[in-house]
């Protein structure tokens, strides 16, 4: 092969690698990225016409987050994780210690300009140190000791965040951390033994006032003792929003109770409001499926991932997302409390969409190595890979 031809083949496979990413996963994104555009331009046009210039402004600085995680190689990531666990905790005690406070939570430091949550860049920081931690110790994946020590690994981030308080983000954080302990193949005993115990406790802190801020406790125990009408208000407006809408909806940008400000917070955690009642129930459907498809085929990728540390960000990543798009349509739909957790792409907020876009420019990634290394090495069809993933437990 002549340098010409080396140069070419280089050359060739730069743009492969940057159009060759999954376009599957990729066109889910981009097109959540949109319905979500579109839902911050109608709350914008009824509330706050700088919201949407604000959205977009967001938008272009949450592509370098996108570019970083994109294109960084992943034995670089797992070499940066030392600095990604102190750059962490640096970020969550600054906010502790120099951060701005609002609505009685101190979340967010200003550089510059720029305002943002520390607390959501850690979501992304632990699933990456975590899978590095586990990765380092599969000889010893079935130790107590292990799974001991990987909780100690999150323990700080966990302090430091609920600390603030921030509640919703603390049980994200729990959640990234057991489904990676699952994909880490951590014995299952240790697992279950675990979520017991964050269920029970998890009980004896809404049983028990002093623990939770007073109004996390009242939203608690509304859920599950009584019911406050001053407490589930915000539930109430977006279940009327939400029920207004019915099957086609009333158009884009005719939503009436967007219109006169009926429901709180509308831009950011109950968002879904919006394009439920200008869309209907045909809107939502097909916005549910936008995330069906992109959590599906998140989930295939992580099937062809032959290296166990990519499957853990990628699950860990997954998990994350899914565990905020759970809790928010729960808690618009008055099937769980007000936790403060935005829905991904649809939401308004730079650190959430800076998050999101962080997620899903590691997760493609790793997902064109993998297809890179199967290519290298053959493949190996649907039947290999899958059994790949669940090999017999143990060491690796």
């Amino acid at each position: 092969m002549t340098v010409s031809e080396f140069g070419l083949k280089r050359k060739e496979h730069g743009w492969r690698r940057l159009l060759g990413a999954d376009l599957w996963f990729g066109g889910c994104a981009l097109l959540l990225v949109i319905l979500g555009t579109l839902a911050i331009f109608s709350v914008s046009r009824a509330d706050d016409p700088g919201l949407f210039k604000r959205h977009l402004m967001l938008m272009a600085i949450g592509a370098v987050p996108f570019a970083v995680f994109f294109v960084t190689p992943p034995s670089l990531l797992r070499r940066l994780s030392a600095v990604f666990y102190i750059l962490n905790l640096l970020m969550l005690g600054g906010a502790l210690a120099k951060g701005q406070s609002e609505g009685g939570a101190q979340r967010w430091l200003n550089v510059g300009p720029i305002q943002f949550q520390p607390s959501e860049m850690t979501k992304i920081l632990v699933v990456l140190t975590l899978a590095t931690f586990f990765a380092a110790r599969q000889d010893q994946i079935s130790k107590l000791s292990t799974f001991v020590l990987s909780f100690l690994h999150v323990l700080p981030s966990l302090l430091l965040v609920f600390m603030q308080p921030h509640l919703g983000a603390t049980i994200a954080i729990v959640v990234a951390w057991l489904s990676i302990s699952v994909v880490a193949y951590v014995p299952w005993k240790y697992i279950l033994i675990t979520i017991a115990g964050a269920v029970g406790l998890f009980i004896f802190a809404i049983n028990t006032p002093g623990i939770l801020r007073d109004y996390h406790y009242r939203r608690m125990r509304e859920m599950f003792v009584a019911s406050n009408a001053e407490d589930r208000y915000q539930q109430f407006q977006a279940e009327v929003a939400i029920g207004t809408g019915g099957i086609e909806g009333k158009g884009f940008l005719k939503g009436d109770r967007k219109q006169a400000g009926s429901v709180p917070v509308q831009s950011t955690d109950f968002i879904v409001t919006v394009p439920a009642e200008e869309n209907g129930f045909i809107g939502i459907s097909f916005l549910m499926a936008a995330f069906g498809a992109f959590f599906f085929r998140g989930w295939q990728l992580a099937l062809q991932m032959q290296d166990r540390y990519s499957r853990m960000v990628t699950i860990g990543c997954l998990s994350m997302l899914g565990f905020h798009l759970i809790v928010n349509l729960s808690m618009n739909t008055g099937l769980g409390p007000v936790v403060g957790l935005w829905l991904p792409f649809i939401s308004y907020g730079g650190t959430a969409l800076w998050l999101t876009l962080s997620c899903v420019g590691v997760i493609l990634n790793l997902s064109i190595r993998a297809e890179e290394e199967q290519g290298m090495f053959g493949g190996g069809g649907p039947a290999k890979i899958v059994n790949s993933f669940f090999p017999q437990r143990g060491p690796t």
